[in-house]
């Protein structure tokens, strides 16, 4: 080992430490889309991003606008993770690393997939997925067996019943938010409604920030069909 480290400084050869390329190759699990096109000059970097990028230094200038930017948006991440993030987040690379090939694409198919959901279906898969976290390690890995059993038309179902029980629960909460001498008006007003009238309703809601949807609901109550209709048509 001394004679290898004496022929590198002999030589002017800096090795890099091994580790500083699985760093590098760990940002990539932090990378999101490139959310811009341009190059980025390596001087233009922070200190403490041209440290956790030491590994891609002598190629940085080569590499296209769309990796450069993956790349310091993942340091970015990760210099605002804490130790113990960081730990998982290696642990989490060296997991992925250990899956075989098929598997890898598996997982990148489920994410394109995934990220070409409408966003109200995303953030309600992340809820789902958040208490799915929390189940025992028994209850996960049964119903990630059942999950992975299924065939494309049975996921979709079982996707489109989560989604249903979300806008059940989400239903349940807002009406106990409305008061009682408003509910029968509330319930007669959506009654009137056809099912794609109720939807728009529900989209235009949801639009509104919570503290300003009270007061909508009352001017709603008090315009006629067809005034809500025209509304909704808007």
């Amino acid at each position: 080992m001394k004679t290898v480290r004496a022929r590198n400084e002999s030589t002017g050869i800096r090795r890099k430490p091994r580790w500083w390329g699985r760093l590098a190759l760990c940002l990539w699990l932090l990378c999101g889309t490139a959310w811009a096109q341009q190059a980025v000059p390596w001087e233009d970097l922070g200190k403490d991003e041209k440290r956790v990028l030491a590994a891609h230094s002598d190629t940085w200038e080569k590499l296209d606008p769309a990796t450069q930017e993956r790349l310091l948006r993942g340091a970015r991440r990760w210099l605002l993770l804490t130790p113990d993030e960081r730990a998982a987040a290696t642990a989490r690379f060296s997991e992925w690393q250990s899956l075989p090939p098929e598997r890898r694409e598996q997982i990148r198919s489920r994410y394109r997939a995934f990220r070409e959901l409408p966003p109200e279906q995303q953030r309600m898969l992340k809820r789902q997925f958040d208490r799915f976290r929390y189940l025992p390690p028994e209850q996960r890995e049964a119903l990630k067996r059942r999950f992975e059993a299924m065939t494309p038309q049975e996921r979709r179902g079982f996707l489109e019943g989560l989604r249903a029980t979300r806008r059940a629960e989400h239903a349940r909460q807002l009406w106990r938010n409305i008061p009682e001498e408003q509910r029968a008006a509330t319930r007669a007003m959506i009654e009137a409604f056809t099912p794609t009238e109720r939807q728009a309703l529900r989209r235009r809601m949801q639009a509104v920030p919570p503290d300003e949807r009270p007061a909508l609901h009352r001017r709603l109550l008090d315009m006629s069909v067809e005034e809500r209709r025209a509304w909704l048509a808007q």
